[in-house]
């Protein structure tokens, strides 16, 4: 197995994850070969392995990369709020246009099945991390203003399945047309914040 001093091993990684993305943007993780990401750094195959251990492991390093960075540009967007009810709205506009926009990610919508093929590569370790990432935070942040009675005295999964099903319009985009989705998409968006801050008279 080739040694590497550490500032060669991570310019290679780096290169390895950049060639990577571009090809699983641009042909999906099947038809991208392992031939292609060696050949593109000018690797040997046993080079590769010393990073990953097959092309779906790096399939999911880079999703969880294209992840951390997301969740902090919503976060960021979400505290610049001045209230609950405009905070749940910028988190879903937020992580619809990530979605959107944040292309390896993206793929999972309109191809599901790459998701299917790197599933048993899925550690426990991966779903830790994602849910300190993804879910922790917005629990906790549900949690928060519930405490200070900003938010319905509700089960605060109940409250994350119902921001979730409200994003999952961003499946239904070409369904509605470009103009007519922007419009559902912000009414969507107050209602369900106001649906989530109105305390019971």
């Amino acid at each position: 197995m080739p040694q590497f001093p550490p500032f060669e091993k991570e310019k290679l990684l780096q290169q390895l994850l950049d060639v990577g993305k571009k090809l699983f943007i641009a042909q999906g993780l099947k038809k991208t070969s392992l031939e292609q990401l060696t050949q593109e750094v000018g690797i040997a195959k046993s080079t590769f392995y010393t990073f990953f251990d097959s092309k779906e492991a790096m399939y999911l390093k880079l999703l969880e990369v294209e992840a951390v960075e997301m969740e902090v540009r919503v976060w960021k967007m979400v505290n610049e709020t001045v209230s609950v009810y405009y905070g749940i709205k910028a988190y879903l506009r937020q992580m619809v246009y990530e979605l959107q926009t944040n292309l390896l990610t993206k793929r999972q919508i309109t191809h599901p099945e790459e998701l299917e093929m790197v599933k048993r590569r899925v550690t426990p370790e991966f779903v830790e991390r994602k849910m300190q990432r993804n879910v922790i935070p917005l629990m906790n942040y549900i949690a928060e203003q519930q405490k200070r009675k900003k938010i319905i005295n509700e089960d605060p999964a109940v409250i994350v399945g119902v921001m979730r099903a409200a994003m999952l319009m961003e499946t239904h985009r070409e369904d509605f047309g470009e103009e007519v989705y922007s419009k559902v998409k912000d009414i969507m968006f107050s209602a369900v914040a106001n649906a989530l801050t109105r305390q019971p008279e």
